[in-house]
């Protein structure tokens, strides 16, 4: 899910597989309204760039049909036999799936109408981000369209405020950049990050979201800090007491229905490769 010096920092423990299960099901609505702003048709020829255990190859499943063709990229291999799972599991008889990485898919050149990735870039320095575009953009026929999607951590806020949120976040934010030179704002980016990849014809939106008591985006900041809270710790800023101490305390807060969850925003850019 990143480039081959970068490893994915939020870990592979069963945790994070089932949170990221459970995120890609709630952020079927937001990727299906793009979608519908796509052309892609029975028959296409679809690539999902790092798609972890299941990223959006279903969706595309749908849109491709029995004609087309989903290929799902994925480097890390737990991750990979966790999608091997899914695609059985789904029936997903027109998806393939490919053990490479984000910068060198081995795929073909030239070849697929639709290629996509979601929630790699934010994982990884600049650099990266540009080759993983580059190899996405190399993979289109010329027309096809090449679609990203990441957040942007700037809206993310609770009111009342509470100092457990300030500082598992805080803690959380700075672990995360230490750790893979990720950028928890690039959501802001994608359309010139896009335009200097090459594509045309970009555009940009984004999404909001105010999640509700039993949501599972309602606490799905307790979910990320549970996938690092080795790094945490080992950042020297809360020892293992503190951090659990604060995550229950958060959990009260955000169990209670008086108390405003604004989520990260979800940006989608997508654009077309010069003809």
């Amino acid at each position: 899910m990143s480039s081959p010096t970068v490893p994915y920092v939020l870990g592979g423990t069963q945790t994070e597989r089932d949170r990221l299960i459970t995120q890609a099901e709630g952020l079927e609505g937001s990727t299906r309204w793009m979608l519908d702003r796509i052309d892609l048709k029975p028959g296409d020829r679809a690539v999902d760039v790092g798609c972890g255990p299941i990223g959006i190859m279903n969706l595309l499943s749908e849109r491709v049909g029995a004609d087309g063709v989903v290929i799902g990229v994925e480097r890390e291999p737990r991750f990979f036999d966790m999608a091997c799972a899914e695609q059985r599991k789904r029936g997903l008889s027109n998806v393939r799936l490919a053990n490479a990485d984000a910068l060198k898919t081995g795929l073909d050149k030239n070849s697929y109408d639709f290629v996509h990735e979601r929630l790699v870039l934010i994982n990884i320095p600049p650099v990266a981000q540009q080759a993983v575009l580059k190899e996405m953009l190399s993979l289109l026929r010329p027309g096809g369209t090449i679609a990203i999607q990441e957040f942007d951590f700037v809206s993310f806020a609770c009111d009342p405020d509470h100092p457990s949120w300030n500082i598992l976040f805080n803690t959380w934010c700075d672990a995360f950049h230490a750790a893979g030179g990720g950028n928890l704002f690039i959501g802001r980016s994608l359309a010139r990050l896009l335009r200097s990849a090459g594509a045309e014809n970009v555009r940009i939106h984004a999404h909001a979201n105010l999640p509700q008591v039993g949501e599972y985006q309602r606490t799905h900041i307790l979910s990320l800090i549970e996938s690092t809270k080795d790094l945490m710790v080992g950042s020297g800023k809360l020892n293992a007491a503190e951090l659990q101490d604060h995550m229950a305390a958060l959990a009260k807060h955000l169990a209670d229905p008086k108390t405003t969850l604004i989520d990260r925003l979800v940006v989608q850019a997508w654009g077309t490769k010069p003809i």
